[in-house]
């Protein structure tokens, strides 16, 4: 079906046969439902403006009548959704949607053609039927308030090219229609005397200050009396009336900043130039055109636009020389300099690739501007000052999303796959609207399916796709384009160099990504690691998965997976594990089995001496699954072992000792001895966690004559340890620092600064239940120096709570509750939370500070 509403209201059948649409107030409640597609239009909203706000008692019962006749005309299409009724229909069906859809296409390419097709869309006065019956008069007002915004931004474009001669016939129509629009009368004065006829012009002048006089009693405003004494001067005119900018973006939000940071540039003793970089669809453009019409009034001699999108600056030039009343010829960018030396001009040059399309644009005159938009940074612009634009920050995409789509209910996930993308966010709200029975979360799950992330993030000709095209097209060699292919199989949030030359095959791969930063395909966060953005990172893999083979990939990631695994090996600096944590665990997940078992091998000590206990847990898991893939016993035997070490430091006593049982049947099949003494002395703890002391010293027995028969020395100090804290369970202290005693001097002398540490702050501990508090003070202040030294961050934080305790013994409380708080701190820190919760309980008991306990 066809819907008419821009003249009278009309609705066609598919073959073409006119339809009739009943008495006036029913076409009136068809009518407002197409004013509004896909909105839901309330019952009370319909019959206030039905009936002027003064409905008869039979008002609903009229309107259900009316959408019952229309039902039978435009069937499904109407529907009744609470708390009214709304029209589902395709855009292509109505001929208002195709209207804003060609304007706005008009307004990005700014020329006279389009908006010429979307104008040629109205039949007449809007809704011109009813508006005769007096019906839908506000509605009326709104539809003819876009067709004069569309007449003068046409006749803009066309007094841009230069087309004055042509425009004025349309400028004389529109002005009899809009009498009292003096925009549309000041560019019919410029059109009149651009085309040589100058008293006609004057005479426009005089018939808009009668019809003012006459219908408001106010005299023309300051522009068009300023161009009528131009006129009068015989001065070229155009320059006062330059108004080129594209209208002020409706949806924006945040960049309060980078607002500010453009607002600062204008100066009178020179031209200030900004440019405004980033990646494709952050918002560049929407930026410049917002920060230009906040400053454009310190411009008295108007903005000029141009899109450069498709590199044409010569035809911009001319296109500049027309606007401020020049003929286009020879030495265009002399004539240029001359015309805007005198002039206080504001420039926007969107979508520029190349200093040099600039270059010959800039104008001449002090206190001029000129906003620059490019995904490149245009460095060899002297003077020019740059804002370099990232993804929105989590609240300002929540209302751009909401800017475009209404209110929307559950968007966490919707907006997290955007990634903070202003254009993403754009085209997601965008279908919400078109959409009304889609909800954000539905939105959200059909973007969490990274396979088809990309084709759901298009409306129409717009799609975040096609923007990261024109960005890949434009690098300059085939090396650039596939080392960005490649990064793209990346899992981890950044990448160093080293991991992109091995995963790349590249030696001078950091020169490339230079290039790749430039255009904006990957930024540079921290000097010599690189990120890409999530949306960027699947466009670059299906580039990869497009030109690569499966076999190029797969060695790609090897060559990746044996960088990483032997830099593990070669016992890195903390400072790098750090850098590289994350990274290091999605390689994990991507890697062959036998490397997810060697990266679970490598990165254990590191996660357990940390007490990140959830990515301990999560690897030694990948682990195992791989290790049972293989049928590697061992692996899977080591694998269990570690699971167990990290579900008992997470307080997982039970989930502990089911995988160590498993582990230690593993480990007697395998005839391991080593591996079973060490199952058995972690099953002892276990046992000794849920108080199963029998259990405990039954499991630790065992163990510890193992060790003997192996002669481990330090191993068997290990387990003497552990029966030190069986003893003190049983209320046997002076056994129990027998054990710990024996087990400093053993460890101490091995050197293993780790095993010392446990044996120093179980000597504490029993020193302190024996009473002994200046020895237990001492013993916990060693340990304590020794956790930092070791980076052990959960046994510090016990060592803290321990300390905290002596003190309140001994009676100093502003010492006990300074170390209770420190525990509390770092325990909520690293994510220990039985830590945090005694050492608040204890701060909790010694109550607030009191004045004989200063702090």
């Amino acid at each position: 079906m066809e819907f008419r509403v821009l003249g009278p209201v009309e609705c066609y059948a598919d073959d073409g046969v006119r339809l009739s649409l009943g008495p006036p107030k029913q076409r009136a409640v068809l009518a407002l439902l197409l004013a509004q597609p896909g909105r839901v239009l309330s019952v009370d909203r319909l019959i206030s403006v039905l009936w002027d706000d003064s409905p008869p008692k039979t008002a609903l019962k009229n309107l259900q009548v009316y959408v019952y006749q229309l039902r039978k005309i435009v069937g499904s299409r109407l529907l009744s959704r609470a708390p009214g009724y709304l029209m589902s229909i395709d855009p292509a069906e109505l001929d208002l949607t195709r209207f804003t859809e060609l304007l706005e296409a008009a307004r990005r390419e700014r020329t006279p053609r389009g908006y010429r097709e979307a104008l040629a869309l109205w039949r007449g006065p809007a809704l011109a039927d009813l508006a005769a019956s007096g019906l839908l008069r506000g509605v009326v007002a709104q539809l003819e308030e876009l067709r004069l915004a569309a007449r003068v931004e046409c006749a803009d474009a066309e007094l841009d090219l230069g087309r004055h001669v042509e425009i004025v016939a349309d400028l004389n129509e529109w002005v009899r229609e809009h009498p009292l629009n003096e925009r549309l009368r000041e560019q019919q004065m410029v059109a009149l005397h651009r085309a040589g006829r100058p008293a006609e012009a004057l005479a426009a002048y005089q018939e808009c200050r009668r019809v003012l006089t006459d219908e408001l009693g106010v005299e023309p405003g300051e522009s068009l009396r300023r161009l009528q004494a131009e006129i009068l001067r015989a001065k070229p005119v155009g320059a006062a009336a330059i108004r080129q900018l594209p209208p002020d973006v409706v949806t924006f939000a945040g960049r309060g900043r980078e607002l500010n940071l453009i607002k600062a540039q204008p100066r009178q003793d020179r031209v200030a130039v900004c440019v405004i970089t980033g990646q494709a669809g952050i918002g560049k453009s929407a930026l410049a055109v917002r920060a230009a019409h906040e400053i454009a009034a310190r411009f008295p001699d108007g903005q000029l636009y141009a899109d450069l999108s498709d590199g044409a600056s010569d035809r911009i030039l001319s296109q500049f020389l027309r606007a401020l009343g020049e003929r286009p010829g020879d030495e265009e960018a002399l004539r240029y300099r001359s015309l805007t030396a005198s002039r206080r001009l504001l420039v926007v040059l969107d979508n520029v690739a190349t200093a040099g399309q600039v270059t010959r644009l800039l104008p001449t005159g002090p206190g001029s501007a000129v906003l620059i938009t490019s995904r490149r940074p245009l460095t060899s612009l002297h003077g020019a000052s740059y804002v370099k634009l990232g993804a929105l920050q989590l609240e300002d995409a929540y209302r751009l999303l909401e800017g475009v789509a209404g209110e929307v209910a559950d968007a966490a996930e919707l907006v997290r796959w955007c990634g903070g993308l202003p254009l993403a966010l754009r085209i997601a709200g965008a279908r919400l609207a078109a959409r009304p029975q889609w909800t954000a979360p539905l939105l959200a799950a059909r973007l969490a399916d990274e396979a088809r992330r990309l084709d759901e993030l298009r409306l129409g000709d717009v799609a975040v796709r096609s923007a990261f095209e024109v960005s890949y097209a434009e690098l300059g060699s085939p090396d650039v384009a596939r080392v960005f292919r490649l990064i793209g199989l990346l899992d981890g949030p950044d990448f160093s160099v080293a991991a992109a030359r091995a995963l790349t095959d590249v030696p001078d791969v950091e020169d490339l990504l230079a290039e790749l930063a430039d255009a904006h395909l990957v930024e540079e966060p921290v000097p010599g690691r690189f990120a890409l953005h999530d949306l960027l990172r699947l466009f670059a893999r299906e580039r990869c998965r497009a030109s690569e083979s499966a076999e190029e990939r797969s060695l790609a990631l090897e060559r990746l997976h044996k960088h990483y695994l032997e830099a593990l090996a070669d016992n890195p600096a903390d400072l790098w594990l750090a850098e590289e944590r994350d990274n290091l665990i999605a390689a994990a997940q991507q890697a062959s089995p036998a490397d997810a078992i060697a990266f679970a091998a490598g990165l254990s000590w590191y996660f357990r001496r940390r007490s990140e206990v959830a990515d301990w847990a999560a690897l030694n898991t990948l682990a195992l699954e791989a290790a049972r893939s293989l049928g590697d016993l061992r692996a899977e035997a080591l694998a269990l072992k570690e699971l167990g070490a990290a579900c008992e430091r997470g307080f997982k006593f039970g989930e502990a000792q089911r995988h160590w049982t498993a582990a230690l049947a593993l480990a007697r099949a395998l005839h391991d001895r080593q591996l079973e003494a060490v199952t058995l002395n972690n099953l002892g703890i276990t046992h000794w966690r849920r108080r199963d002391l029998p259990a405990a010293l039954t499991s630790l027995e065992a163990s510890l004559t193992l060790r003997e028969e192996l002669d481990d020395s330090q191993g068997a100090a290990y387990v003497r340890t552990n029966l030190g804290l069986v003893h003190a369970a049983l209320g046997d202290l002076p056994a129990a620092l027998v054990c710990y005693e024996e087990t400093l001097t053993t460890l101490r002398a091995c050197g293993d600064r780790s095993g010392e540490l446990h044996a120093l702050a179980n000597m504490a501990d029993a020193h302190r239940q024996l009473g002994s508090l200046d020895r237990a003070l001492e013993l916990a202040e060693e340990a304590l120096r020794l956790a930092r030294s070791v980076g052990d961050r959960q046994i510090e934080a016990g060592v803290l709570l321990d300390r905290g305790i002596v003190h309140e013994l001994a009676g100093r409380g502003e010492q006990a509750r300074a170390s209770y708080a420190e525990a509390v701190q770092l325990s909520r820190r690293i994510g220990f939370r039985w830590g945090e919760a005694e050492a608040s309980r204890k701060l909790a008991e010694l109550g607030p500070v009191s004045k004989s306990d200063p702090r």
